[in-house]
């Protein structure tokens, strides 16, 4: 397939796509075209950025370079050196990025010596860029340092996972590097999605992974789904997504056999997730605590309908459309539009004007 050559950010050839088309109200449940891939043959060559939580060792979001290279992408992977899941959006202002240290992930499965420099670049292949930060530290990076020197401005697109080991689904959201990312790349007005890959486990990367491996089949998901936005670019006023939203997209854990015919759905994030936050007096008594012999207070995840030791209720969501019911299910990849603040919607903000007129003004 031919790609024109990749271009400094914000100039895009407004041929790339299909011409626009009318508009038409989307239906509730309304399911993507599963042949997204049918779009690489009018793909255009993008400069991306891609993130995530769990390190620039993890197999998936390599393996996402290089699936998005084949295309005839310029992508840059910019991530912490050690895994950050569960992070969410933690930040260390002021303070100076120290050196790897030799248990960060970076050291142990790549091999890049402890003591190296805070921020970086693997060196073992060109534009890996990792910082012994958190993921939003790292993803930053990418978009205010990497990405300007490399291509003069900013990503075309910002992805920000696979993430390995688990979905980012309803209520655990806030909590994951993965979707914090995702978050502030919308408030710098980039287009960006987050992925998350349901299936248990870790995997390194290295070079000598094969094309079947799973992270190749997870990364032709993403691949699959940037194929469809540049097509439809024109349906967003020839932008791949309109300012101010991004997608999340979460793919359940089914054989790997079954996830190239699985649809993409349209979903909501909902209220309830496999994992939802909860502080325990004592960590035994939680599901995973029990499970690695932990004990002492401190946070554990449980799902939603949980009765904590405290007789607190973790909430359950039913909708057929949330996230974590579509991902429990197995039935489809989900995807939900997401703002970047949570800012009430309209009907919620009316009755809270009501219940205080007189008192705000």
């Amino acid at each position: 397939m031919d790609f024109e050559p990749p271009r400094a950010a914000g100039t895009q050839d407004s041929s790339c796509g299909r011409a626009p088309r009318p508009r038409r109200r989307a239906a509730a449940g309304l399911v993507l075209a599963g042949t997204l891939g049918l779009f690489a043959s009018q793909a255009c060559a993008l400069n991306i950025v891609l993130c995530n939580d769990d390190s620039i060792a993890a197999a998936n979001i390599r393996a996402l370079k290089k699936t998005l290279q084949a295309k005839g992408h310029d992508v840059i992977v910019s991530a912490p050196a050690d895994n950050g899941s569960g992070t969410g959006g933690a930040l260390a202002f002021l303070r100076p990025i120290g050196p790897l240290t030799s248990t960060m992930r970076a050291v142990t499965a790549l091999g890049i010596p402890a003591g190296s420099a805070g921020v970086g670049t693997d060196p073992n292949e060109a534009d890996v860029n990792y910082v012994n930060g958190s993921p939003v530290a790292a993803c930053l990076y990418g978009l205010d340092v990497a990405a300007p020197k490399k291509w003069g401005g900013s990503p075309d697109l910002v992805i920000s996972g696979p993430n390995e080991a688990g979905s980012n689904v309803g209520a655990i959201n806030w909590s994951s590097g993965t979707f914090n990312n995702m978050i502030y790349a919308i408030g710098r007005q980039l287009p960006v999605f987050a992925i998350s890959d349901a299936k248990p486990g870790t995997v390194n990367w290295s070079p000598a992974l094969p094309q079947t491996a799973h992270a190749y089949v997870v990364a032709d998901v993403a691949a699959r789904l940037v194929d469809a936005l540049i097509a439809h670019k024109q349906d967003a006023g020839g932008r791949l997504m309109p300012v101010g939203v991004g997608l999340n997209v979460n793919v359940p854990n089914v054989d790997d056999s079954a996830i190239g015919s699985l649809a993409f759905k349209w979903t909501r994030l909902g209220t309830s997730s496999d994992f939802m936050p909860a502080f325990f007096e004592d960590l035994s008594k939680s599901t995973y605590g029990k499970l690695l012999g932990l004990s002492g207070a401190g946070i554990a995840v449980e799902p939603g309908g949980t009765t904590l030791p405290s007789g607190v209720v973790m909430p359950t969501d039913a909708a057929p459309d949330s996230e974590s019911n579509v991902i429990s299910a197995k039935s489809a990849i989900s995807v939900t539009p997401v703002q970047q603040m949570p800012e009430a919607r309209r009907v919620f903000s009316d009755a809270m004007r009501i219940k205080l007129d007189g008192f705000v003004r």
